[in-house]
């Protein structure tokens, strides 16, 4: 009982100070913005542009701290579904990555014509800590693909890389938290991108698999679709 208590106490501090962070934070991105639009020589642009990258890393790490928070402390990963074209905005995800990694190749074919019932700001965060996953963990010289559609019911997305192959033993821990060291030691992060991935799948009532061989590393994702209900009066 004091073992789980003291669990509990931690956890919720984490909760806490994930949170309290925010505030501080946002304060430091507020101001590199309106530095940026000041006129700047070029070594302050490099500077402002370093705590710019370091803010908005630090404000990952938090929002990863909170959602492992909310999971372990019972709320669950909370969704906000609704009917959406998926398509376009998973393809902004892509690009944004693009940019970020831009001396990688990245290929993908999105096939969803239809509307989707999900929360598609967490399916981008899934897609996002997976496609990174990829980028960090993979061949630097191989590409990392990403396949979407829907079958037999079921939206099928997929994101593949090249590399060294994920060890069997690791994989049975892949969607653990913090194990990070344990599979690909001195990787920065904390090794919750996975996990969060994985409670984003079953949150949706789908789930997260992974297998890995000397061929590829291949993370697939796949969800039930629903059909929406519509309420109104018929045109």
């Amino acid at each position: 009982m004091a073992e789980r208590q003291a669990s509990a106490l931690r956890e919720q501090f984490i909760a806490v100070l994930g949170h309290d962070l925010r505030n501080p934070l946002s304060a430091i991105l507020s101001g590199m913005d309106i530095m940026a639009l000041s006129p700047l020589d070029e070594r302050q642009r490099l500077v402002a542009k370093v705590v710019k990258g370091s803010a908005d890393r630090m404000s990952a790490l938090i929002d990863d701290v909170l959602d492992f928070a909310r999971g372990r402390l019972g709320d669950g990963m909370s969704l906000s579904r609704t009917p959406v074209r998926l398509g376009p905005i998973l393809m902004q995800v892509i690009d944004e990555l693009r940019s970020s990694y831009s001396e990688r190749q990245i290929s993908a074919d999105i096939n969803l014509p239809d509307a989707v019932d999900c929360d598609p700001g967490r399916l981008s965060q899934l897609l996002s800590n997976l496609v990174a996953n990829a980028l960090v963990h993979g061949s630097i010289t191989g590409p990392v693909t990403i396949l979407a559609h829907c079958n037999d019911g079921a939206l099928l997305l997929s994101v593949a890389n090249s590399g060294e192959p994920i060890p069997k033993a690791a994989l049975a821990r892949l969607f653990q938290p913090f194990t990070r060291d344990e599979i690909r030691p001195c990787q920065q992060g904390l090794g919750l991108g996975l996990y969060i991935a994985s409670e984003i799948a079953r949150a949706h009532g789908g789930q997260l698999a992974a297998k890995s061989n000397p061929n590829e590393t291949l993370f697939t994702f796949e969800m039930p679709l629903t059909t929406p209900e519509f309420t109104g009066r018929p045109s």
